[in-house]
């Protein structure tokens, strides 16, 4: 039993990374519910109307179920935002779009540095162009909004911007998937990458993920966090959000100097509590942000001032 547990652990370990599980993801997309809700309504009627015509709209339909008004619209975001992992494998999956890793050398490591890999960038300028075409098939727009909703999350992880070198993993980490820690509750191992996954929500339901939502709006409030509420060039702040933000961030903390991780699960360390308790502050402020930020992408997509 225990062999096959540890096959469970690292299997999951080798899949693409996700960012905040799907979990984390719906409680970004509540953030923005709640921000566009408070100020424009006619935002969310746009979305709601679009998403019926997803050529995946089956999926919607069983989630909202026999939901109306406001229930239903802000179930429709919370779907949107993990829909991009919930098909995983299938004809619409890209798994290079959740990534842009760049490279993090520690201090044995003697090799050359590779470039940056993973197209979140590309994928965020397309999909946004994409989104906002009127003239676009409404179908495409769907797909492409679902996409945004999702890699706008992503981008704010930290380790969704960067995997470390080592001699030990000469050919990166991919983004701590393969080092290990030990989950602060349980004891049980999880990699790097998983940790920070959960860090912001562990539970999928949606009244929990509406209570994670109203408590990280109430700890991080929009003016304190000195979000731009416009920009004339989103995609260009997608990359500052990575390379500026999340990158320093992963550098930082998420591989923070003197903590040590296991290359296997039976290896797994313990993470020491002020770690612990950074990453999940840091957790939140990013979804948060990411939040917010989603909330102003989409009133750009549907030209909002």
């Amino acid at each position: 039993m225990r062999k096959i547990f540890l096959a469970l652990v690292l299997a999951a370990a080798a899949q693409p990374a996700e960012a905040w599980t799907r979990a984390g993801h719906m409680v970004t997309a509540a953030i923005a519910y709640d921000d566009l809700k408070a100020h424009d309504q006619a935002v969310i009627d746009r979305i709601v109307t679009l998403i019926q015509t997803h050529p995946d709209h089956g999926s919607f339909e069983v989630a909202i179920a026999r939901m109306d008004g406001d229930e239903k619209a802000r179930r429709i975001f919370l779907e949107m935002a993990r829909w991009s992992d919930d098909i995983r494998g299938g004809q619409y999956d890209h798994p290079t779009w959740h990534y842009f890793f760049r490279p993090v050398a520690s201090a044995d490591f003697k090799g050359t540095l590779p470039g940056p890999t993973g197209e979140a960038p590309e994928a965020f300028a397309l999909n946004f162009k994409e989104a906002a075409d009127e003239n676009a098939p409404a179908g495409d727009r769907a797909v492409a909004l679902c996409w945004i909703f999702h890699i706008v999350g992503d981008i704010h992880q930290p380790l969704h911007t960067a995997q470390r070198f080592s001699q030990r993993f000469p050919q990166g980490d991919k983004g701590g998937s393969l080092e290990f820690v030990r989950e602060p509750g349980t004891g049980a191992p999880e990699a790097l990458h998983w940790f920070w996954d959960d860090s912001v929500n562990k539970s999928d339901d949606p009244d929990v993920t509406a209570a994670r939502a109203r408590d990280l709006e109430g700890r991080y409030p929009r003016a304190t966090l000195g979000v731009l509420e416009a920009s004339n060039d989103w995609p260009a702040e997608f990359r500052r959000w990575a390379n500026d933000e999340s990158y320093p961030l992963a550098v930082s903390l998420a591989y923070r100097k003197g903590v040590q991780f296991g290359t296997s699960p039976d290896a797994a360390t313990a993470l020491p509590a002020e770690y612990v308790a950074d990453a999940r502050e840091a957790a939140g402020r990013r979804v948060a942000l990411a939040g917010y930020r989603l909330a102003d992408v989409l009133r750009s997509i549907f030209q909002k001032p």
